[in-house]
C-alpha cells in the first residue's frame, strides 16, 4: 500500500483511506481509529496554515510522546514543513543551543516547558531566535495563549468526532511536497559533543518503515517457498505466539522518546503499516505490564535499562505476557545476559536493533529466524536494502571476521548535516556511503557484532583496545549495572583505561574486587588502569553516557593527582 516514491503524509492518507474504523492510536484515555486520526491532522493542517506556517518552515515540538505529538507529525508533512523534535526535559543552554541553530518559526511545548517557569526562560531566549513567531501550548495555559487544541479544532466540520468525513470543509489546500523534501531536522544524542543536525527527507523516513514491512511480509504476512524451511523453525519455537500474530495488525508498545530516531520509527513503522500504537508518554514498569497485558501488545519496544527494570519487577509472574512476540531494543548496547533474560522470562524473540540518527533509524536487527545466541550476541544482519561494509584506516574494504569501521549505503542516509557541509563531506563520500564512527565484524554469514566506536578505542602498549568488550564483561557480574570505559593519555605515550561503574542498588564492592574480577576472565593488556564508582553517568537525551564528559572527569582527576605530587615534592624540599 506504500511506497518510498510517496510523501509521508500521502503514504499515511493510504492506510487511513484503507482501514478508517481500525484502531490506530492508544495514549492513556486517548483512543483513536485511522479515520479520527486522518480528520484531526488535516484539521490542525488547516490551523498551522492559518498561522502561516507552510512548506519548508521549521517547527520546534518539545512534547511527550503522546498523540499531539502523532498529529502534529503528519501535519507538518501534509504542510511541506520541517519538524525539529526536541527533548520536553532541556534547560537552558542546550534548548537555546538548539532553538538558535534551527530558526524554527514556531515552538510547541508542554510539561515544565509549558509552566509559567518554562515559558518566561522561552522568552528570555527568544531575543537569540528572531525566527520564532508563535509559541504553541499543547496543554493548559490562559484563554489569551496561542493553544494546540485551538488550532485543531478551529476549522473542524461537524461530523469529523465520528470519523465520517475524509477531511475538514476548508479552503485550505496542501501545498506539492516531493519524497526527496525535507522533513525532519533531528539532533543527534551528543555523547561525543554538541548536538548535530540531520536533515531527513520524507524519502529517508520512509526507507527504514519499507525495510521493517518486507521483514514483516517474510514471517509474519507471506512466506515463500524460500522461506518455509525456516519459517517451520520460527514456528517450533514460537508456535502460539506466531499464529495469533500472523496475518494481523500488531500491537506495538512505545516506551522511547518521540525526540530520538527509534521513538520516530517506532511511530511511524506502526502507524504506517496499518498497526496500533500504544504510547506511554513516560516509563513506568507497573503501567507498562498492564499495558502488555491489556492491550495483548505483540511488540514492545523499550531501551536495555528498562528492560532490566521490567526483569526485576516483583510481580512479573502475575502478568499475562503471553502475547509478546518480539521484544525490540536499540539506543544503547544491550548485553548478552539481558538478551537472554528476557527470552527466558518473557518468552518472546528479542530484537536488537542497531542504527545512527543520520541513517534514519536501522543499519541492522536480529530477527524471528535467529538463533538466540544470535539474538543476544549480534546486531543481526542489515536490513532489506541496507549495504553495510567493513573498511580500514584508508576506507578500504576488509575481509569477513576483520575489525574495522562501518559503512552503510541506503536511501535512509540524511541529507546532510544541518549548515555544516564540510562535516558531512567527512562522513558520506560522493559514493553516497556514510562511515558511522563505528567499530563492527561482519562474519561470512552477514551477522554484525558490534566492538565499540572509533574515537573510544583506546592503544595501550601498541595493543587496540575496545572498551565495549571490557563494559560488556563488566555488566556481566551480577554487582555490576553499568559501565563505561574511556582512554586517558598516559604520561609517557599511550592511554590508559579507566573503567567509571554504576553499582547495582544495595551493591558494595571495592575498586581491589573490580579489579580481581576482570583479571579472571580478561587478558591482562585489557584491564582497566582505574576504576571510579559513580551514581550515575553524565548522559546524552537518549541516554547514552557522554564519555566525552567521563574522559574530562579523569582528566581532571589526573591533573588534581599531579598537583598534588608536586606540592608535596615542594613540602618535602
Amino acid at each position: 500500500m506504500i511506497a518510498t516514491s510517496m510523501t509521508i503524509a500521502e503514504a499515511f492518507r493510504q492506510v487511513a483511506s484503507g482501514h478508517p474504523r481500525r484502531e490506530a492510536l492508544v495514549c492513556g484515555e486517548v483512543r483513536a481509529t485511522y479515520g479520527q486520526m486522518a480528520d484531526r491532522i488535516t484539521a490542525l493542517a488547516c490551523g498551522l496554515d492559518g498561522l502561516g506556517i507552510g512548506k519548508g518552515d521549521k517547527v520546534a515540538v518539545a512534547l511527550f510522546p503522546g498523540p499531539e505529538f502523532v498529529y502534529l507529525f503528519f501535519a507538518l508533512a501534509e504542510l511541506g514543513a520541517v519538524i525539529v523534535p526536541i527533548n520536553p526535559q532541556l534547560r537552558h543552554g542546550p534548548l537555546s543551543y538548539l532553538l538558535r541553530d534551527s530558526e524554527p518559526v514556531a515552538g510547541v511545548i508542554s510539561g515544565w516547558l509549558g509552566t509559567a517557569e518554562g515559558r518566561q526562560m522561552i522568552e528570555d531566549i527568544r531575543p537569540e531566535v528572531p525566527s520564532l513567531r508563535h509559541i504553541i501550548l499543547a496543554e493548559g495555559g490562559t484563554e489569551s495563549a496561542l493553544r494546540l487544541a485551538d488550532l485543531m479544532s478551529a476549522k473542524q466540520h461537524p461530523e469529523q468526532s465520528r470519523g465520517l468525513t475524509e477531511g475538514p470543509v476548508s479552503s485550505f489546500h496542501p501545498p506539492d511536497v516531493a519524497p526527496d523534501d525535507l522533513l525532519a531536522l533531528l539532533y543527534t544524542s551528543g555523547t561525543t559533543g554538541a548536538p548535530r543536525g540531520t536533515m531527513h527527507s520524507h524519502r529517508s523516513l520512509m526507507t527504514p518503515v519499507m525495510a521493517s514491512l518486507k521483514l514483516r511480509e517474510m514471517w509474519i504476512k507471506r512466506p515463500s517457498l524460500e522461506t518455509m524451511g525456516r519459517l517451520a523453525k520460527v514456528l517450533a519455537r514460537y508456535g502460539e505466539r506466531l499464529l495469533r500474530a500472523a496475518g494481523r495488525p500488531q500491537t506495538f508498545l512505545s516506551t522511547m522518546g518521540f525526540h530520538t530516531i527509534t521513538g520516530l520509527e517506532v511511530m511511524l513503522q506502526a502507524l504506517l503499516m496499518g498497526d496500533k500504537l500504544v504510547i506511554m508518554p513516560r516509563f513506568h514498569p507497573l503501567e507498562a505490564l498492564q499495558l502488555i497485558e491489556r492491550e495483548r501488545v505483540t511488540i514492545l519496544v523499550a531501551v536495555p535499562m528498562a528492560l532490566s527494570i521490567l526483569l526485576r519487577m516483583k510481580d512479573l509472574d502475575h502478568y499475562d505476557l503471553s502475547s509478546l512476540l518480539i521484544c525490540g531494543t536499540g539506543s544503547a548496547p544491550c548485553p548478552a545476559d539481558l538478551a537472554r533474560q528476557i527470552q527466558e522470562r518473557f518468552g518472546c524473540a528479542v530484537h536488537i536493533g542497531f542504527g545512527a540518527t543520520e541513517l534514519a533509524g536501522g543499519i541492522a536487527a536480529t530477527s524471528l529466524a535467529d538463533s538466540d545466541d544470535l539474538q543476544a550476541e549480534t546486531v543481526g544482519q542489515a536490513m532489506p536494502g541496507m549495504e553495510i561494509k567493513i573498511v580500514d584506516d584508508e576506507r578500504h574494504e576488509l575481509p569477513p571476521g576483520q575489525v574495522g569501521e562501518l559503512a552503510c549505503r541506503s536511501d535512509s542516509v540524511m541529507m546532510g548535516y544541518w549548515r555544516a557541509p564540510d562535516r558531512t563531506a567527512e562522513v558520506v563520500d560522493e559514493e553516497g556511503w556514510y562511515y558511522t564512527g563505528d567499530l563492527a565484524t561482519v562474519d561470512e554469514q552477514g551477522y554484525v557484532r558490534i566492538v565499540g566506536r572509533k574515537k573510544d578505542m583506546i592503544i595501550r602498549g601498541g595493543q587496540n583496545i575496545y572498551p565495549a568488550e571490557i563494559e560488556n564483561y563488566l555488566v556481566a557480574h551480577d554487582k555490576i549495572k553499568e559501565a563505561a570505559v574511556v582512554g586517558v593519555p598516559a604520561p609517557i605515550g599511550g592511554e590508559r583505561a579507566w573503567a567509571f561503574v554504576i553499582l547495582e542498588e544495595g551493591a558494595e564492592m571495592t575498586a581491589r574486587e573490580v579489579l580481581n574480577y576482570c583479571r579472571l576472565g580478561m587478558d591482562a593488556y585489557k584491564v582497566p588502569d582505574r576504576v571510579r564508582f559513580v551514581a550515575d553517568f553524565p548522559r546524552a537525551a537518549s541516554g547514552k553516557p557522554q564519555k566525552f564528559k567521563l574522559r574530562e572527569m579523569a582528566l581532571r582527576e589526573g591533573q588534581a593527582e599531579k598537583t598534588e605530587v608536586r606540592e608535596n615534592a615542594k613540602t618535602t624540599e
